[in-house]
């Protein structure tokens, strides 16, 4: 790697000066110093910028890393392609000027989460990107996520499993609705391997093992909890014996945790110390039982941790400050603004609704907003099938609201989380059942 630009001095007394870019610029490695770029002039960064960034009017900076420092942009232009990932920023889905609204998906903000989360746990990070990565696109996300460092990949089924090998060609994909009769020849042709839920499923995963001598190995889901999902701890622990046969056949031994409001709750405690008492019966297997739940809970770690809707910026720790950088920008347009019959209420239409998976009905208590001109606008009423009525009577600035000007529904201020509260829903309830009528925008700045 070639050397960072302005690395500090061995003379802890010699004060760096600031990097000034007068002419057209290309710097082969990273900044370590303030950084200003002159009117009109451009800069190229092959690595990261780690002090302030100042850019001056009509000046271009592309930076191939990360920007650490404060940015001052008087009227340039900054584009941050984050580890090489500009190759995935996509768009799809309709045009944006035939579409009624546009859903931005931040890959580089992916790529932050993952990391985040991969360096905060010390074992390994997989993602769960199952229901099409919670109805944001699995094929984009998983390329961003392999480019990272993610090596293993949960999904829902067959489909999705082919999806993420064909974006991730060396990763390893679990199937979480496992196995059923006549679908071996497609989970040796993907190479994926099944999340076993029953005996019945093992029995019949055994019979295509053996006729076949398949070994791409299994995913053991065990029901430590409630979740009425999984073998039972007794049908566990009576499999035991196979371990010791060389070619078991298990590569993986998981559960999920109930919940994720309380570190210290009573349940979740008892899971967790059953579950470690399995692992012991288990040694030599690969344990994971931090699925989108307690995945910051080091109780919970185990060698592999499955993190799910947090990459995409749903808060994991419900009640505390929300660790994960926002991913997720929802904009629809105003198709119609009139006033209502009693004159004293002015409403706007927003063109998503319904069938776009906008949330359709919420407590009465409970208040969504949208975004009109920096003003939050309360939500009148729930959505038709394909209009929001927004109440805009006390917008300051009537203009915001005109005829073919864009509300927000999701973004950094209006979180999905509080969407979802709001809505007495989930961040993964929300995200999922975002349409696909959307125009989507992949971006990586």
């Amino acid at each position: 790697m070639a050397p960072a630009v302005g690395v500090p001095s061995d003379n802890p007394k010699e004060v760096r000066e600031p990097l000034i870019i007068s002419s057209s610029t290309d710097i082969n490695g990273s900044v370590s110093t303030d950084t200003i770029v002159k009117n009109n002039c451009s800069l190229r960064v092959h690595g990261n910028l780690i002090g302030s960034l100042t850019i001056e009017p009509g000046a271009n900076v592309l930076v191939d890393g990360c920007v650490d420092g404060k940015i001052i942009n008087r009227g340039g232009r900054l584009v941050v392609n984050h580890d090489g990932l500009a190759a995935y920023v996509s768009v799809d889905g309709p045009a944006e000027n035939e579409a009624g609204a546009t859903l931005k998906i931040n890959l580089a903000a992916i790529a932050s989460n993952w990391k985040r989360l991969a360096k905060a746990i010390g074992a390994e990070c997989a993602a769960v990107v199952g229901c099409d990565a919670y109805g944001c696109g699995i094929d984009p996300i998983v390329k961003v996520l392999a480019k990272s460092g993610c090596c293993t990949f949960f999904v829902t089924d067959l489909s999705e499993a082919r999806r993420v090998r064909a974006a991730a060609p060396h990763s390893t994909i679990y199937v979480l609705n496992g196995f059923y009769f006549e679908t071996g020849p497609a989970f040796a042709e993907i190479n994926a391997r099944p999340v076993i839920n029953s005996s019945t499923e093992l029995a019949a995963w055994d019979v295509f093992v053996g006729s076949t001598r398949w070994r791409g190995g299994c995913g053991l889901n065990v029901d430590t909890g409630e979740n009425a999902l999984g073998l039972s701890v007794e049908e566990a622990i009576a499999l035991v014996p196979r371990l010791h046969v060389s070619d078991h056949g298990i590569a993986l031994l998981m559960s999920n945790l109930a919940t994720a409001e309380n570190r210290n709750d009573p349940v979740d405690e008892r899971q967790i110390a059953l579950f470690r008492d399995l692992r012991r019966l288990y040694g030599g297997v690969p344990a994971s039982l931090a699925n989108p739940n307690g995945i910051l809970n080091p109780k919970c770690h185990f060698d592999l941790v499955r993190a799910g809707a947090a990459l995409l910026g749903v808060n994991p720790i419900p009640g505390s400050a929300n660790p994960m950088l926002s991913v997720v920008e929802l904009r629809a347009r105003i198709v119609q603004v009139r006033d209502r019959t009693d004159g004293r209420r002015r409403v706007a239409f927003a063109s998503i609704g319904r069938a776009d998976g906008f949330p359709s009905s919420w407590p009465a208590k409970n208040r969504l907003y949208a975004l009109i001109g920096g003003y939050r606008c309360p939500i009148s009423g729930p959505p038709f099938l394909d209009l929001l009525p927004i109440d805009v009577t006390d917008l300051p600035d009537a203009k915001a609201a005109r005829m073919g000007e864009r509300v927000t529904l999701i973004d950094s201020t209006i979180t999905i989380d509080e969407v979802a509260e709001a809505a007495g829903s989930t961040g993964e309830g929300i995200l999922s059942g975002l349409g696909r009528r959307f125009h989507r925008v992949y971006y990586a700045t």
